[in-house]
């Protein structure tokens, strides 16, 4: 357990893995190898808030 580290990952992590799909939270530190104990509700928030802005980004270029 690191959740300094773990919180970094998590944001870092969130991201587009396939056209149209996007991971977040622990599925993103899941998907990427990185801690998976350690992340708490604020790098988990912090995920969420990155993924919708770049959701909101790609359907403003459509």
């Amino acid at each position: 357990m690191w959740a300094d580290r773990g919180e970094e990952q998590v944001v870092e992590n969130t991201r587009e893995v396939y056209p149209g799909l996007y991971v977040s939270g622990m599925a993103a530190n899941g998907t990427f190898g990185g801690q998976r104990m350690g992340p708490i509700l604020g790098g988990m928030l912090i995920s969420g808030q990155k993924v919708a802005q770049e959701l909101i980004k790609k359907i403003k270029n459509c």
